[in-house]
Parts: C-alpha cells; sequence; structure tokens
C-alpha cells in the first residue's frame, strides 16, 4: 500500500480508487503545506472520506438478515397505535 510521510503524519493511499486525485493532490502538495492547519484539515476530510467509501462497501457485501418471517429482509413497520 503506498503512502507517503508528511511533517507529523503518515498518510496512506486511499482504499477506493475514486479518492485516488485527491490523495495525489495531497500528495503533491505535503512538502509546501504539510502540518499546516489546512493540510491537517484536508487530510482528516480525505481519511473520513475513506473510511465511509470502505463502510459503505463492507455493507453492500454483508448478507441482508431480516426480522420477518416471510424472508423478504426488510424489516417490519409497525402500525399505527393512534
Amino acid at each position: 500500500m503506498p503512502y507517503f510521510d508528511s511533517k507529523d503524519r503518515t498518510v496512506f493511499s486511499p482504499q477506493n480508487d475514486k479518492l485516488e486525485p485527491f490523495y495525489k493532490l495531497l500528495e503533491q502538495y505535503h512538502q509546501t503545506i504539510g502540518g499546516s492547519h489546512l493540510f491537517d484539515d484536508l487530510v482528516e476530510t480525505y481519511e473520513y472520506l475513506d473510511s465511509v467509501f470502505k463502510n459503505k462497501e463492507e455493507m453492500n457485501n454483508e448478507p441482508i438478515t431480516t426480522n420477518r418471517n416471510d424472508g423478504s429482509g426488510r424489516n417490519p413497520i409497525p402500525g399505527n397505535t393512534f
């Protein structure tokens, strides 16, 4: 897994290809703005998005569990109790 070291942190390549341009931007400018608040905010946003994409992929690979006896996989909708 490719990575680069900035002034006070290591930034790893994304697990999702959609974030590759963002990673390349961070890699290109880390020598200039690395260690700044702006760079730290950008890296935190990048890492957050990478984790969101990873979690989304994991959710898509999990089997659907069912809470109903009909096997539809949908959660039951409670009826009106008005």
